[in-house]
């Protein structure tokens, strides 16, 4: 796949047309009475293949807020899975809304063995799928630059 590509809903596998029917629905528990922006969020993770959803929560100081992706990542971590496989984004908007930075960081701290995370974006039509990969998305992650991380 080059950077990015743009899918029919329809040609995508039946995992990821589920994601993005998840993410769609928790969706409209989003919590956003300041930005009337709801956003929802699904979560394959890499051993057993759970599906962990989350949606925005925001506060009326607006630093606390959620996005819905590190809620569904909270609840990942809290069921012990460390390794996302795939994300999938919806909000309702004519564009595809990417996670912020804050969140493509969240996501960069529980990539997959194979060192990403499929990111799949879509819209409540469920019509085109914007298609990516984290590394994509954050290409420079802040990692932890231990000894045993560093390259030559």
């Amino acid at each position: 796949m080059a950077s990015y590509e743009i899918r029919d809903f329809s040609s995508l596998s039946e995992t990821v047309q589920n994601l993005l029917r998840a993410a769609a629905d928790v969706r409209q528990k989003s919590y956003c009475p300041y930005s009337n922006f709801a956003v929802g969020c699904a979560i394959l993770t890499e051993k057993d293949e759970k599906v962990y959803t989350g949606c925005n929560i925001e506060s009326s100081v607006l630093s606390p807020t959620l996005c819905a992706e590190r809620t569904a990542v909270g609840k990942t971590v809290c069921d012990g899975y460390l390794k996302l496989k795939t994300v999938a984004v919806v909000a309702h908007q004519q564009d595809f809304t990417a996670p912020c930075g804050v969140c493509r960081q969240t996501l960069s701290e529980f990539r997959s063995s194979d060192g990403d995370i499929d990111i799949y974006l879509g819209k409540p039509s469920h019509d085109k799928v914007f298609c990516t990969k984290l590394s994509y998305m954050l290409p420079l992650a802040y990692v932890s630059y231990k000894e045993d991380n560093i390259r030559s």
